[in-house]
């Protein structure tokens, strides 16, 4: 068996290859074009999301067939980060890693000398050099976590910005359903409120009508995966609220607003004070069941539905806009 230090490479036999991290880390693949970046939510392989064209996760082990990427497909980037949450890897037994092939002959092994600090790393790679599939060892690591790591990909992120973050990877916008010209979209059964009086308050919680329906169709998808129901939060439903009407009436369609503010700055502005926080949006969807059915087909935003650390849930809801209606789900877990 080879031992592979930092930026070796060898090639490997056809078939698939399994890489196993031993220690206390989360382990995950990113699959990656030419161009070195990620080609939508379905390129990350996590714990919530274990399969891929060609890549499967199980536990700590990665199983890459290069044969069955997706297309265009040139670069497997095996990823690893502390499990439990502010450690550093120099606070950890060095992780194992060991490549093998289709029948668990071990190829080789790669050796991590340099995390220290580092929050996330790139452990090694499987990339395609002409014909030639290879294995590459990497080592490279990340202070600010898999935030750092996954921007470098084209990953979208939404973590909290200070010192002890919890890192929640956002869903992708879930692609507006357009409205045709030739059939304007009908008037809405739940208009947005009017605006509250000065001094009257935040708006209460929305658990009725279309809102309750969001969070009984979200958490039926839970109880389908054996995880517990999520709780209606007033301030969650605030934030969610807030951001629907926000896209009606300055016309984008972005969980980051024109003025930068993201969904952590939302939950913060009503008083939600947040260990995890995460958001999914849509546009166009004219009914509940349409829009959680979407978001459900959708790699990024099932992830945040089925993510078991988060304990509470937000519905926002607006009519307007240039597609009809604007959707927020903001999920949290309080401090």
């Amino acid at each position: 068996m080879a031992e592979l230090v930092a930026g070796a490479n060898m090639p490997l036999p056809s078939g698939p290859v399994s890489i196993a991290v031993t220690g206390p880390y989360d382990v995950s693949a990113i699959v990656l074009g030419s161009d070195g970046r990620v080609g939508g939510d379905a390129d990350f392989v996590f714990y919530n999301q274990p399969t891929a064209p060609g890549v499967q996760l199980r536990t700590r082990t990665v199983t890459i067939d290069p044969g069955r990427l997706r297309s265009g497909a040139d670069r497997v980037v095996l990823v690893a980060s502390p499990e439990e949450i502010g450690r550093t890897f120099g606070q950890l037994p060095r992780p194992s890693v060991v490549a093998a092939d289709r029948n668990g002959r071990q190829l080789a092994s790669i050796l991590l000398t340099a995390l220290r600090t580092e929050t996330a790393a790139q452990l090694a790679e499987i990339y395609r050099r002409n014909s030639q599939w290879k294995l590459r060892a990497i080592g490279h690591g990340y202070a600010d976590g898999l935030a750092g790591l996954a921007r470098d990909f084209g990953v979208d992120v939404i973590d909290e910005p200070a010192p002890a973050r919890v890192i929640q990877w956002a869903a992708q916008p879930l692609a507006p359903t357009p409205v045709p010209a030739a059939a304007p979209f009908p008037p809405a059964p739940f208009p947005p409120p009017p605006p509250a009086a000065p001094g009257a308050g935040p708006p209460p919680s929305r658990t009725s009508g279309p809102y309750g329906e969001v969070i009984a169709l979200t958490n039926a998808e839970r109880a389908k995966h054996g995880l517990p129901p999520l709780s209606a939060n007033k301030q969650l439903a605030e934030a969610a609220e807030m951001h629907s009407l926000d896209m009606v009436m300055r016309n984008f369609f972005d969980h980051q607003n024109p003025d930068g503010a993201q969904c952590w700055d939302r939950a913060h502005l009503v008083g939600y004070r947040y260990r995890k926080i995460a958001e999914n949006i849509a546009a166009g969807q004219r009914t509940p069941v349409e829009v959680v059915d979407g978001w459900m087909n959708s790699p990024g935003h099932r992830a945040n539905i089925l993510d078991g650390e988060l304990t509470e849930i937000g519905v926002g809801l607006a009519a307007g806009g240039s597609y009809g209606t604007y959707w927020t789900q903001v999920f949290g877990t309080p401090r």
